[in-house]
């Protein structure tokens, strides 16, 4: 009884949103190759005309935002993050205003002792991804990266040695071998930023970047909430939970989005600053907080935990919440996050 009571009062909360909802109608986009990723994006309009200028828009930003967040290629007239590797040690380069935005707010977290995603890891990953990237082209002669090379490049980490110019919005590399990597972070900020657009012109929409999605106000049908799946690691046609959210974010790290195998072992893509070696902790990690920034960062540095300390961050962080998928298939979630999830077999403790 008490399931139908639930129910029937979730309808009446949704009554006020029926009145409008047949003015509004369902639209979805798809794009590929932004952030080397599918795109996907549904919004309610009034109209296709309006759906497809938001999407336009929206589509057209992140492009800008994945050259900008680039760390592989070049492009004409762009300083971007390539070419901030690339000369940022020479002289102090000037860089376009998200970038530099993001790398001041990432290097404010690791003075803060915050050093679980590390963006100044650059010269240990970039190692890790020419060696994965080979393994992957090649199978059968697939290699680990030396230990000797990856500890060589691990001297060069060392975020104090990013110098940042914030009247002149440049940065220079006092360590003329270290390198940045904002791949633990780049898609959030993106994705936060793409919000703050849609929530102008199309504000009922859902935006999935992958592993990060981000949803905006609840949808023009009369639901109360949007819902993402939590994919499980082990089953890649199933889910662990289905999140109900409305501007909130949900980003999930994993040991099963990139990696290559070797002697008949995987080597994910997440690096231990530690060991130098693919973190082996959790198998996945789900945060759900306001900002996909935030939620980018804690899903890469509680990754990089063991459970009980991942726990204890995120109970001293204001307004996230975590779904940890342990090595023995254990889930488990933070107290929180029961608000949220609906079905999901996980513990709470």
């Amino acid at each position: 009884m008490k399931k139908w009571i639930c129910l029937l009062a979730a309808l009446m909360l949704a009554c006020p949103a029926c009145t409008t909802a047949e003015e509004y109608a369902k639209f979805s986009r798809v794009a590929y190759g932004i952030f080397d990723t599918e795109i996907q994006l549904i919004g309610y309009t009034k109209d296709q005309n309006e759906f497809n200028q938001a999407a336009d828009e929206v589509m057209a930003q992140l492009r800008d935002y994945h050259r900008i967040f680039d760390a592989y290629n070049s492009y004409p007239n762009l300083h971007n993050l390539w070419y901030v590797n690339a000369h940022a040690a020479k002289e102090p380069v000037e860089i376009p205003a998200p970038l530099f935005d993001l790398i001041v707010w990432c290097k404010e977290q690791w003075a803060d002792g915050k050093e679980g995603a590390n963006i100044a890891m650059g010269a240990v990953l970039s190692l890790w991804h020419d060696f994965r990237t080979a393994g992957i082209e090649d199978p059968l002669n697939a290699q680990l990266p030396p230990m000797a090379a990856l500890e060589e490049a691990a001297q060069h980490t060392d975020f104090s040695k990013v110098i940042l110019d914030h009247e002149k919005r440049t940065v220079y590399f006092a360590d003329p071998l270290l390198k940045l990597d904002i791949g633990a972070v780049a898609k959030g900020y993106a994705a936060d930023l793409a919000a703050a657009s849609l929530m102008e012109k199309m504000p009922s929409f859902l935006l999935s970047l992958g592993g990060n999605v981000i949803a905006g106000e609840p949808p023009r049908d009369g639901r109360l909430h949007w819902g993402v799946s939590v994919q499980d690691p082990d089953d890649f046609s199933g889910m662990l939970e289905v999140l109900y959210v409305d501007q909130l974010t949900v980003v999930t790290s994993g040991d099963y989005w990139r990696y290559y195998t070797v002697d008949g072992e995987r080597y994910h893509h997440i690096i231990d600053p530690a060991t130098l070696m693919p973190a082996r902790h959790i198998q996945a990690v789900t945060v759900v907080c306001e900002s996909s920034l935030l939620a980018d960062y804690l899903s890469t540095t509680l990754f990089l935990m063991p459970y009980e300390e991942g726990r204890a961050l995120i109970e001293a962080t204001e307004g996230a919440e975590a779904i940890w998928s342990l090595m023995d298939g254990t889930v488990l979630m933070s107290d929180g996050m029961a608000k949220y999830a609906r079905s999901m077999g996980a513990t709470s403790r």
